[in-house]
This record gives structure tokens, sequence and C-alpha cells, in this order.
């Protein structure tokens, strides 16, 4: 009896350990001025290399459709660099990146990182752009992570995750350009 119970135990206490990524909420002003390149982007290939022995990284070839901060013309590429991937048998999987489909629109903030450029934040920065009767919507995705915000002490404890916003791509886009002549 004792063995069935301490085989019963040790069933029921064998899990994986739990795995997040925790970020910092960030608004819209917040991203916009952490970024040096706001886009509409079409997704193009996008392949899982072996960097480093044992480091996988996954690119995400992007086609500028408009470009709402920085200077690059439309149809330009660019390449969205992100930690993990898949490479035949050898998986790296980064809790909370950004998945993408090649073919969809996206409206990305990023960050120049050695010739490339990466999220503003791990889940942060994506909005798929959905085409309607009514026209493009944008609609903010976040990644699978959990949201902390500091307190009125400073102290950083979790938070609860912020409402995505889903509004028409041209209110998207006249935002962020009202937010970048601002922060000039």
């Amino acid at each position: 009896m004792r063995l069935i119970l301490v085989l019963v135990w040790g069933c029921l206490s064998w899990t994986q350990p739990a795995q997040a990524t925790v970020v910092m909420k960030l608004d819209r002003a917040q991203m916009t001025h952490m970024s040096s390149l706001v886009v509409h982007a079409r997704v193009g290939t996008i392949r899982t290399v072996e960097e480093r022995p044992g480091a996988l990284s996954t690119l995400i070839e992007l086609e500028v459709v408009e470009a709402f901060k920085g200077k690059l013309q439309s149809g330009t590429a660019v390449t969205l660099l992100q930690m993990g991937g898949t490479l035949g048998d050898l998986v790296q999987d980064v809790p909370g990146t950004s998945q993408f489909t090649t073919g969809e629109e996206v409206v990305l903030f990023l960050s120049a990182f050695q010739n490339r450029f990466v999220q503003i934040g791990v889940g942060l920065g994506r909005f798929l752009v959905k085409r309607t009767t009514q026209g493009a919507v944008a609609i903010e995705e976040f990644g699978d992570v959990a949201f902390a915000s500091p307190g009125k002490d400073g102290v950083i404890r979790p938070g609860d995750p912020p409402m995505p916003a889903r509004m028409p791509l041209a209110t998207l886009a006249a935002e962020i350009r009202r937010l970048v002549r601002v922060q000039r």
C-alpha cells in the first residue's frame, strides 16, 4: 500500500517547470519612443538557422508596405530576428515570442540589432492587419507573456494584461506619426 501511495504521489508531483516571460506594460507612446523603426509590413520567408553551435535563431523577412517611423521606402526588405526556433530535431522555444505566418500583414515596433531588427519587447509591439469590408483593421497581439508594472512605491509587481487595441489601420498610423512628431 505504501509503495502505491509513493508511486501515485510521484506521478502527481512530476510536472514540467512553469515557463513564462514577464514584460513591463508599455503603451504605444513608449513603444514608439523606444523603436528605431515602426512599419506596416508583409511577412515573407521564415527560416530558422543555427548561427552559433546549439543556438537557434528565426529570421523573418519583412517587406515594408509603409514606414511610420524610420526612413524606409515601400518595398524595402528588412529582417526580423527572434531567438529560438526549430531546426530538424533541435527545438528551442522562447516563451512569449510572437508567431508569424508568411503572407500576413503586421505593424511592428522594432529596434535595430546587428544589421537586423528585433521587436521592442518579447511578445509586445505587434499588430495584425486584417482586411475587412470596412477597410484595414489593426489588432494588437501579445505573445504568451505575463505582465508586470511598477507600483506607487516603485516595486515591480505582477499586473493584469492590457486590453488589446483594435482600430482602423489609418488611425494607428496617424497616432504613431503624431507620436514621432511630438518626440522630436
